[in-house]
Parts: C-alpha cells; sequence; structure tokens
C-alpha cells in the first residue's frame, strides 16, 4: 500500500469531516459526519489494497509525518509504517467503534438550483465567514442572479459579504451551516434540491451536504 500527497491531503480534510475513517479496498475514500449531515467520497490516484479502520484520523497522519517516504504493509491488525530504520507498528480499530458512510450511492433527484462555484469563490466566502464570526454560507437567488453569501440568518440585521456566481430566474435562499463545509479546494458544479440535500462534484471528490430547514424555495 502506498499513500501518495494528494491522497494524504485528502485524508486530512475529510479528517474535518469526520476524526475516524475506514480504508476500503480499491481507489476510493468515503467519509460521513457524525450527524450524517455531510457525506464525502474521493477518488484516488492510487488503491488502496486492504479494508482497515482508523479511529484517530489526525493522529494517524501525525504519526506518518514523522516519517520521510514512508512505506506501508498492512498486517492483520496493523500496519507498518517505515523509513530509513524507523518503523511503528500503528493498530486498527474495530470498525463497528466508528461511524462508517452507507454503501448505497445518493440520489438528489431532479435539482432546483444548479450553478458552478470557483474554488476562488468559495475561499473568499469562507474567509469572510472566519473574518466576520458568521454561522450561515447561504445560497441566494432573487430572480436574476445568484450569490454566494456569508451571514448570519437569524439576525436580519447583521453584515453580509455577497459574491455574484451566475444567473437564475429562480428565488431562493438555501442556507448551509458553516461547520458543514469542509470543501477540498476545487472549482465544482454545485446542484441543489428542495428535498433537504445538495451535491458539489468535482472531478476527483463530490460532497452531499444538507440544507437548513430554514431554506426557501418560491
Amino acid at each position: 500500500m502506498n499513500l501518495n500527497n494528494e491522497t494524504l491531503a485528502t485524508l486530512k480534510s475529510f479528517s474535518a469531516i469526520n476524526p475516524s475513517i475506514q480504508f476500503q479496498s480499491g481507489n476510493e475514500l468515503k467519509t460521513i459526519s457524525p450527524t450524517k449531515t455531510v457525506l464525502a467520497k474521493a477518488k484516488l490516484t492510487e488503491s488502496i489494497d486492504s479494508t482497515f479502520a482508523i479511529y484517530d484520523l489526525s493522529r494517524f497522519l501525525g504519526v506518518v509525518s514523522l516519517f520521510e517516504d514512508p512505506t506501508y504493509t498492512v498486517n492483520e491488525n496493523t500496519v507498518t509504517i517505515q523509513s530509513s530504520g524507523r518503523k511503528v507498528d500503528y493498530t486498527f480499530c474495530d470498525p463497528s467503534t466508528i461511524m462508517i458512510p452507507p454503501d448505497k450511492e445518493l440520489n438528489i433527484g431532479d435539482a432546483d438550483v444548479e450553478f458552478k462555484m470557483s474554488k476562488e469563490h468559495f475561499s473568499e466566502v469562507m474567509k469572510a465567514l472566519g473574518v466576520m464570526s458568521l454561522p450561515d454560507f447561504v445560497v441566494v437567488g432573487d430572480g436574476s442572479k445568484i450569490y454566494l453569501r456569508a451571514t448570519d440568518t437569524k439576525n436580519p440585521s447583521t453584515d453580509q459579504f455577497n459574491i455574484e456566481v451566475g444567473t437564475t430566474d429562480k428565488t431562493f435562499n438555501v442556507v448551509f451551516r458553516t461547520e458543514n463545509m469542509k470543501l477540498m479546494p476545487r472549482d465544482y458544479q454545485v446542484s441543489i434540491s428542495s428535498k433537504g440535500i445538495s451535491h458539489f462534484s468535482a472531478e476527483d471528490v463530490e460532497y452531499w451536504i444538507a440544507i437548513e430547514s430554514s431554506s426557501t424555495f418560491e
């Protein structure tokens, strides 16, 4: 087994969604948040040859960082990480102790809202949410244009940050909790359903994220 830099970057990103993960044989990684509001799937440039579970993914990645260009050998209950005469036998956890994504693929059906979101626009909104200490990432349609908005939907007098990202003939206000927006920096095709689910799709990674019940579609 090998974990290249791209896979390690994916694992680091996924650790923000769920602190645990199960590796599956093949070239895909999946994770789901403990609240089941975020499901993510990534395509890898390499193949995982065994199925095993890691309880503390951040700790595992920290151990990996102790080595330079290590090799990985998967054993029955451990993975041996080694290079330059140094070695760690890292113990797996029981898969029953962690949250594992379902095997069934999610299909949001016919989308009510569709647009393209660049990684630059997403990054700007996330930065604004942090700088302005705001809780809500919102996709707004005013019947003419689509905006990404950083705001507090429970406070009508709050400051807002807006970026225009597309056009629409519909009116909607789709609310996401900031803590659910743990996306890797990519350009995404975004599809949103009024049934309460959204899909963010890039070439190598996909996210299905629940929208808040306060969202509106007219």
